[in-house]
């Protein structure tokens, strides 16, 4: 009998190891880089439901070295449960590292992140950031005093830039200067500025339909809905009311996202009543210099801005891009590069994005197009390889 009760036992342990070092091989994950470039800051995802951890608290580490890097869980449904775990590394060509996910609350800490809020202390504004860039656009409120002439209003669908000059969020440090001294944000404290117009205009990736060779567009959003927010990415809904195209009635549904680390904003626009969406770039004063490259799909208009250099960019995957065209006008706000999209599926997909010489991010114009050229090349490569 004693001999039976110790064999049990090292069934027992045996089985209990085994399903140990089962559940400890399905939470060490294999990434690799199949493509012929350095994947720099690549997003990686991985499904909880993968995992066999059931819990809400999960730490991300390389297995190599041990050491923790920074996640995010995110809730894609939002069903109020977790369905993937996110973090971001450098990937050489054709390298492969490993990962271990396991239960745990993270501690680390940084300063960068991704953010997203609604902002009622400017009326209606909707803003986002990451570590490199800022956005902004305008709500009904700010509509309806445009549209009755009352101070304070903004009747625009176009994508206003915040030119940052740190890694830290400042979304809510301006807008708290604002409200004590209007015009804050206008003013460089250090920490860059908002001296970008955007007006009637596209600003920087707003967008539009084409009729007769004009830009239709919408007006304000109408709702939003936040999906997640920070560190790593920020992703939110934008409802526009329909607008009339000739005879027919068009509606965008926008859901924006923002990685950190990336000089751009994603958007991904679900589309009614037009087969064709566009977007584009506003030419301010139009001193500045076009760059279209029809293979990379992507346009970009560098210019003077204020003792600095500015350069706003548009990229595509190729099989959304459709063209471009100029538009130059007397009136103010009327003069853009355009980049035109086929509607596939009911949706496009482009990334817009800047950089401004006063944040040191990029040197010149030639250093800009080498990252778009660098960026746009990604879409043509294979996924990252997870098991």
């Amino acid at each position: 009998m004693r001999n039976k009760s110790y064999l049990f036992l090292l069934v027992f342990l045996f089985l209990f190891g085994a399903l140990q070092s089962c559940k400890q091989a399905n939470n060490t994950i294999k990434v690799t880089n199949s493509s012929p470039l350095l994947r720099k800051n690549e997003l990686v995802s991985i499904g909880i439901k993968n995992l066999q951890i059931a819990s809400n608290q999960l730490q991300v580490f390389e297995a190599i070295t041990g050491t923790e890097v920074i996640s995010q869980l995110v809730d894609t449904n939002q069903d109020s449960i977790f369905d993937e775990i996110i973090f971001q590394s450098d990937f050489q060509v054709n390298e492969t590292k490993k990962f271990e996910i396991r239960e745990g609350n993270s501690t680390l800490k940084s300063e960068s992140r991704t953010f997203a809020r609604f902002v009622p202390e400017r009326i209606d504004d909707f803003a986002w950031e990451n570590d490199k860039v800022a956005f902004r656009v305008y709500g009904p409120k700010a509509q309806q005093l445009a549209l009755d002439g009352k101070k304070g209003g903004t009747l625009s669908s176009g994508v206003d830039c915040w030119l940052k000059k740190v890694d830290y969020p400042i979304i809510d440090k301006w807008y708290a200067g604002f409200v004590k001294e209007k015009g804050y944000y206008h003013k460089d404290h250090g920490e860059g500025l908002d001296n970008y117009h955007v007006g009637i205009s596209r600003g920087c990736g707003g967008t539009g339909v084409m009729l007769n060779g004009e830009l239709i567009s919408s007006l304000n959003y109408t709702n939003y809905n936040i999906l997640c927010n920070g560190p790593l990415k920020t992703e939110f809904e934008l409802a526009y009311a329909p607008y009339k195209v000739g005879n027919t009635m068009v509606t965008e549904h926008k859901t924006v996202s923002i990685v950190n680390g990336e000089n751009f904003t994603k958007f991904t626009i679900k589309v009614n009543g037009s087969d064709t969406l566009t977007t584009g770039i506003t030419l301010h004063d139009k001193l500045g210099e076009i760059s279209i490259d029809t293979t990379g799909a992507w346009i970009s208009y560098w210019s003077p801005h204020f003792g600095e250099e500015l350069g706003n960019s548009v990229i595509a995957h190729p099989k959304y891009f459709a063209g471009y065209s100029k538009i130059e006008s007397d009136t103010k706000d009327k003069s853009h590069i355009l980049m035109h999209l086929k509607v596939i599926d009911g949706k496009v997909e482009f990334y817009s994005g800047f950089t401004w010489t006063g944040s040191k991010q990029f040197k010149n114009k030639t250093e800009w197009e080498e990252h778009l050229n660098y960026f746009s090349k990604r879409f043509m490569l294979p996924a990252l390889i997870v098991d």
